[in-house]
């Protein structure tokens, strides 16, 4: 069966907004047809009309999709089967955050958490990645982050589902590797999206010192390490230091966050 370049697609799930949207526009100017997912109807139609206008030679598809659910890859991967999508470049980049203790929160809302970020992007890596490696050629880039090298409070859950996808991704690497297959699992620090909601005025003040980077810094950097086969690229010097100054940090400073916040 011959592909044709139509077919052939990058999807990005949470692709519609924040550093999921910068990956949508890096992969496109790559050249690649977009396929964005995410369970923001709004939001979707937003930047597939934005991106439509940048790139109006290639398709801009949409899906929207509650990637939190059990089945959500196994739907997913029918969904571009049924519609005869090549996808050579797949980005897990849905995700959320919760700032608090794990045992204070609705049980339900950390399992939604390792849901997005564990087990719907391992599904999603094992289903395309086969394809990929059948067809010997493929992306995948998995959005970690920073705080998966991380043991903190207030962030137990998110810091482990980010953990698990670190990993995985390392794993996977060696695996797929020598099919032609290039996994990249990015790991940012500081990132000017909402996520976090911060104040504006100090997302500016910490990108105008280097501290936070902007989620298109972060996409060119995640798209230009996967397409050079890395296994992990954390943006950012500075964010190296910050790695460091972690592991170094007495266990009595992590006890001080641990007794204003916990």
């Amino acid at each position: 069966m011959s592909i044709s370049k139509k077919d052939i697609f990058a999807l990005i799930t949470g692709g519609s907004s924040g550093i999921g949207y910068a990956y949508a526009e890096e992969w496109a100017r790559k050249g690649y047809n977009i396929l964005i997912v995410s369970n923001r109807e709004d939001l979707n139609a937003e930047a597939q009309n934005k991106l439509q206008s940048l790139f109006p030679e290639q398709q801009i598809r949409i899906r929207y999709q509650d990637l939190a659910l059990p089945e959500a890859a196994q739907e997913l991967y029918d969904f571009c089967v049924s519609e005869n999508l090549i996808i050579e470049v797949l980005v897990n980049n849905a995700g959320m955050f919760y700032f608090g203790a794990a045992v204070e929160k609705p049980a339900t809302l950390s399992q939604k958490m390792t849901m997005l970020h564990c087990n719907t992007p391992m599904n999603l890596c094992i289903l395309f990645g086969k394809a990929m490696k059948d067809r010997g050629n493929g992306y995948i880039l998995n959005a970690s982050s920073i705080t998966a090298f991380m043991s903190f409070p207030t962030i137990a859950v998110y810091q482990a589902s980010k953990s698990f996808l670190l990993k995985f991704s390392k794993g996977i690497h060696y695996e797929l590797s020598h099919y032609g297959v290039n996994v990249c699992c990015v790991c940012p620090g500081a990132v000017d999206t909402d996520l976090y909601n911060l104040p504006v005025k100090l997302r500016k003040r910490l990108r105008a010192i280097g501290v936070m980077l902007s989620p298109a810094q972060i996409a060119h950097r995640g798209v230009r390490a996967t397409l050079h086969n890395r296994k992990v690229k954390i943006p950012g010097a500075i964010n190296y230091f910050f790695l460091l100054l972690c592991f170094l940090l007495p266990g009595f400073v992590i006890n001080l966050v641990k007794k204003k916040y916990v």
